[in-house]
């Protein structure tokens, strides 16, 4: 007769990511940097970008298309699916002016791309010591874009209930934003190209 004193199954403590049906900027830009962490260490494939996107990753292509023509340089890309938002999206780890970003490209419901979000695949949640420190963080990755993007038209402020936000617009498509969370004293940076339209 087996012992009932049998040691049983040690308690699942693996790790699990959640994620919220109501996806806010701070979840999208969470989301943008899982698939790195799940990547080779090797450096990232370089691309362009330009003032519309980064490389095929176009505001206004077919997503389907954009990700066909990316899966040489990401095969992640063919994984088109909905999002954490309930769009259509592909994510990919790109090099781009000599940063690795985690890149999303989101689609409204005509499948064409309505927005690409990329975050630093390294700085997520930079320690900084104030807000004005996490602008000028912001001021000087926006500076590795102007080239390809445009000219950055200056910067202006933004205050929610979660974060302020130094917002450092290239065009009215364009923009890098850096976010201060003063109570984690944290910094985070984001280049952003369109944004998400109003629900059909």
């Amino acid at each position: 007769m087996p012992s009932s004193n049998a040691p049983s199954a040690p308690p699942d403590r693996r790790p699990r990511t959640l994620v919220p049906r109501a996806l806010g900027l701070s979840a999208l830009i969470m989301v943008a940097t899982l698939p790195c962490q799940q990547r080779a260490a090797s450096a990232p494939p370089a691309v362009r970008i330009t003032a519309e996107g980064i490389g095929a990753l176009r505001l206004g292509a077919p997503l389907r298309e954009a990700a066909e023509l990316m899966r040489g340089v990401d095969p992640a890309a063919a994984m088109i699916g909905p999002g954490c938002d309930e769009r259509d999206q592909i994510s990919v780890v790109l090099q781009v002016a000599g940063v690795d970003l985690s890149v999303m490209a989101m689609a409204a419901s005509s499948g064409t791309i309505e927005e690409v979000i990329a975050v630093p695949v390294e700085s997520a949640g930079t320690p900084m010591p104030d807000a004005e420190a996490c602008r000028r963080h912001g001021s000087s990755f926006a500076s590795r874009f102007a080239l390809s993007v445009g000219a950055v038209q200056g910067w202006n402020l933004r205050e929610n209930p979660v974060a302020t936000e130094y917002v450092f617009p290239f065009h009215p498509d364009a923009r890098v934003i850096a976010r201060w969370f003063s109570g984690a004293r944290t910094c985070d940076l984001m280049l952003q190209f369109g944004e998400k339209g109003p629900v059909d």
